[in-house]
């Protein structure tokens, strides 16, 4: 017991070396990294959404892969690509819904939020080594600040929170995040139509209450969603980069309301999922991801 605890501890010490070394970089303003990225992880919340990214990367299920059986956590891959290139694509998995039921039997819905992101990010680094990840998936918009419904932005900045208000001295900043971003300046020189902003997350889908709003505008966020910055925060404990890759699929200066809207734009919402995964390909060329191109400076 002695041995694995202090194997833990080597381990848990090495992982912060990295996490620092990421922080140091990010607060220098250069988004250089140590080694090439080879291996991408790709982590979305909802499967519907993952559809596209699976059809249009030709990924396939791996059943090979243990993760934690609580999670229900999908995996899908590329295997080895050209250069030694691999993507990964990890779903946060299904949750039943306590105190719901019908007929049928038990309710289970896909495993949105902060929480679900935070562990299946843990588990995905765990045991798929990643270089990259990649929030991925829809988010709303800031119509007042230039955005539109499908369209798809790139993470800059860092990821923040705008529903953890801790007042409390230093809480207060640790409780909005701040979690580093990894510039990518080539991506948006490659793709003209891609937008980039912040990306601030919350755990609630409807319109924001005054306070949430007021901490959404300070932290000067284009982009509002619900798993981004918790998946930072646990890349920035294991030591790895992480972008997000948002299509807008409503603006929240300009909700109507979360229940009509759902009626109202659902029609609409295959499409726009389809234009964000198109530029999660990173200008592919056939099954090469330039990965390593589109992160120099």
């Amino acid at each position: 017991l002695h041995r694995v605890d202090r194997r833990q501890r080597q381990m848990c010490i090495r992982d912060r070396a990295k996490a620092a070394q990421v922080v140091s970089t990010q607060s220098t303003g250069t988004s250089t990294m140590e080694k090439p990225i080879r291996r991408v992880l790709i982590l979305m919340a909802m499967r519907a959404e993952a559809q596209d990214v699976i059809k249009t990367l030709s990924l396939h299920l791996r059943t090979d892969l243990i993760f934690d059986p609580c999670l229900n956590s999908v995996c899908y891959s590329s295997g080895l690509l050209k250069d030694s290139y691999e993507i990964f694509l990890l779903t946060c998995g299904t949750r039943i819904v306590n105190g719901l039921k019908r007929e049928e039997g038990e309710v289970v819905v896909d495993a949105v939020g902060t929480t679900c992101a935070a562990l299946a990010a843990w588990e995905g680094i765990r045991l798929l080594k990643p270089d990259l990840i990649i929030s991925a998936g829809t988010c709303g918009g800031v119509g007042s600040k230039g955005a539109n419904i499908g369209d798809v932005y790139l993470s800059t900045d860092s990821f923040k929170y705008h529903d953890r208000r801790i007042s409390l001295g230093d809480y207060k900043t640790y409780g909005i995040g701040n979690y580093p971003c990894l510039e990518c300046p080539n991506l948006l020189k490659w793709l003209p139509d891609l937008k980039s902003g912040v990306v601030s997350t919350g755990d609630s889908l409807d319109n924001m209450d005054p306070a949430e709003r007021e901490q959404f505008y300070h932290n000067n966020a284009t982009v509002k969603e619900m798993e981004a910055a918790a998946v930072a925060e646990v890349a920035q404990l294991k030591g790895v980069w992480i972008i997000g890759v948002k299509a807008v699929t409503d603006l929240i200066d300009k909700l109507k309301g979360t229940d009509t809207l759902a009626q109202d734009d659902n029609k609409d919402v295959d499409h726009l999922i389809a234009v964000s995964y198109t530029h999660l390909r990173a200008h592919e060329t056939g099954r090469n991801l330039v990965c390593s191109l589109l992160l120099e400076k």
